[in-house]
């Protein structure tokens, strides 16, 4: 009985040996064609391709925010908003930033440089504020800008005193003006008591008739007096004025010469040909050995000689070095 049992478990189906032509009952005229897929099957694949269309666009919308962000941000830097406000709102200006070399002021700025009025920071016209500070012979070179959205920016670069003049005018007035290196005469202002007393005067070349300007060979004398500070002479001598009335700036003419006063020597004489660092080391000589002896009472030390200097003393003495 088991094994009947078994057996009859175990066997498998006959082989059907039936025509598969298209004339058969296995042809595909067979087929049932209304049958479709089970409905599971179906909606699973649906949805699979409606959230495939949904990934895709929102990833190109996502793609494309962050195109525009990019370029925004990082290419063109648009800024609407700032756009519209410098339309309808003009920029104004509200203050003055300013700076200099010398010792002009705030307070000289606001009397050279009035603004009245509220101004537009567009409208100010800078080079015209340039060419105006730019009149007075203290200044040698301003700077303007504008510096958005409310400011202007002055610097300026001023001449620097190397002497000062006592000039006098029809009337008998006198006045006090300064000059510079670059040779440039003009009224000083802004410099304080002690800059001014510290400045020796200078005695300028006279041209034809009569005049004091231009003052030329300005730098030459400004190297004179350099080296004598760099040889600690200046306060030693006490320089108190320096007369071009011998030196008429060309260096090309022979036998010129530049006239020194001082408190401890009435005078000395340079020559404007020969080099200042041999004729300074003569007058350290001379002054080291007036000191071995007393400081006897010098009238004039001429420096000006080609390979010697004479010293006169009070009693009329000349002495070679």
């Amino acid at each position: 009985m088991q094994f009947n049992e078994l057996k009859r478990i175990m066997q498998l189906p006959k082989r059907n040996h039936k025509s598969v032509s298209y004339k058969g009952e296995q042809s595909w005229h067979h087929l049932k064609c209304g049958e479709s897929p089970p409905e599971g099957v179906r909606t699973g694949f649906a949805l699979y391709r409606s959230i495939r269309q949904w990934i895709t666009i929102l990833s190109f919308v996502f793609i494309l925010a962050a195109a525009v962000w990019f370029f925004k941000s990082f290419v063109f830097r648009i800024s609407p908003e700032a756009e519209v406000s410098e339309q309808v709102l003009p920029s104004y200006l509200s203050k003055v930033l300013f700076d200099s070399d010398g010792v002009l002021d705030e307070d000289w700025l606001s009397e050279a440089l009035p603004f009245e009025g509220k101004q537009q920071l567009m409208d100010i016209n800078i080079f015209e504020i340039k060419n105006q500070l730019e009149s007075f012979a203290q200044v040698k070179q301003a700077e303007v800008t504008r510096l958005f959205p409310d400011s202007l920016r002055i610097d300026l670069s001023e001449a620097q005193p190397l002497f000062k003049m006592q000039l006098q005018f029809n009337g008998g007035t006198t006045d006090l003006y300064l000059v510079s290196e670059e040779g440039i005469l003009y009224r000083g202002q802004a410099y304080s008591e002690a800059t001014l007393n510290a400045l020796p005067y200078l005695i300028p070349f006279r041209h034809a008739e009569q005049a004091i300007q231009p003052i030329r060979g300005m730098s030459h004398v400004a190297d004179l007096l350099r080296a004598l500070k760099s040889a600690k002479l200046s306060e030693r001598i006490r320089l108190r004025s320096v007369s071009l009335e011998s030196f008429s700036g060309d260096l090309d003419m022979p036998g010129q010469i530049i006239e020194i006063r001082s408190g401890l020597i009435p005078e000395i004489v340079f020559s404007a040909n020969q080099e200042f660092s041999v004729q300074i080391a003569r007058l350290n000589y001379i002054l080291s050995y007036l000191n071995g002896r007393g400081n006897p009472d010098v009238e004039r030390v001429d420096l000006s000689l080609r390979a010697s200097a004479a010293v006169q003393f009070r009693g009329g003495q000349i002495d070679l070095f």
